[in-house]
């Protein structure tokens, strides 16, 4: 009988939760943008979304993207906590409060993602492009994060050598369509600038600085 009380006060039910939050959202998004979300999935083939879409007003700020913003936030927060689960040896009793600080740390990235974005956009005077690049990056990482979810509800419910490899693919396979979808950006010049020193320091400054700052505050 005790044995069963301590089985129940170490439960996992609270990722449970946090996926039926992440159908829910994206129950929302098909019911009230149907046409939207399901042409989204042609980015694997094609960029015709991008022309469907781009000249939609707020370009960023609407509520489609809204919404997806926080089932990607808590996809890659979900992503990361699986790998350090798998990968790492922490206490059963301490999963949700390291899940709440990767999903603190992941919303912190993002604001400053942003922010930065801004900030860079200004100083090199590509506001509008900065304004696309972003909404092109949205896109891709939504496309992402409903490609990665059935591996990540997989992982969850599985145990062992079948749970890592999951955890594994999930991680490969988002970092390879990520990177794909990013060069295919760069390479179709969605960025303007006359200087390839100017471009290259734009986007280091714009992915890599955010990663430093979030060290900075919560590690060190």
């Amino acid at each position: 009988m005790f044995e069963g009380i301590e089985k129940i006060t170490t439960t996992s039910d609270w990722v449970t939760l946090i996926f039926l939050a992440i159908l829910i959202l994206i129950a929302v998004l098909q019911f009230n943008y149907s046409e939207r979300f399901s042409k989204l999935f042609s980015l694997v083939y094609s960029e015709k979304y991008y022309t469907d879409y781009i000249k939609n007003r707020p370009l960023i700020f609407n509520t489609f993207h809204v919404v997806f913003f926080f089932i990607i936030v808590f996809n890659i927060s979900l992503l990361i906590f699986f790998s350090f689960k798998s990968f790492s040896s922490t206490p059963e009793q301490g999963h949700f409060y390291l899940f709440s600080q990767i999903l603190l740390m992941t919303f912190s990235y993002v604001g400053i993602r942003y922010l930065l974005g801004v900030f860079l956009a200004h100083l090199f005077e590509v506001e509008e492009e900065q304004k696309y690049f972003t909404f092109l990056k949205i896109s891709n990482l939504a496309l992402i994060s409903i490609l990665v979810l059935p591996f990540l509800v997989l992982a969850n419910y599985s145990v062992g050598v079948i749970h890592k490899f999951l955890i594994t693919f999930g991680i490969a396979a988002s970092f390879a369509i990520a990177l794909f979808r990013y060069f295919v950006l760069i390479k179709n010049e969605k960025l303007s600038f006359n200087n390839l020193f100017y471009l290259f320091l734009y986007l280091c400054a714009l992915e890599l600085a955010p990663f430093i700052v979030i060290y900075k505050l919560f590690v060190d």
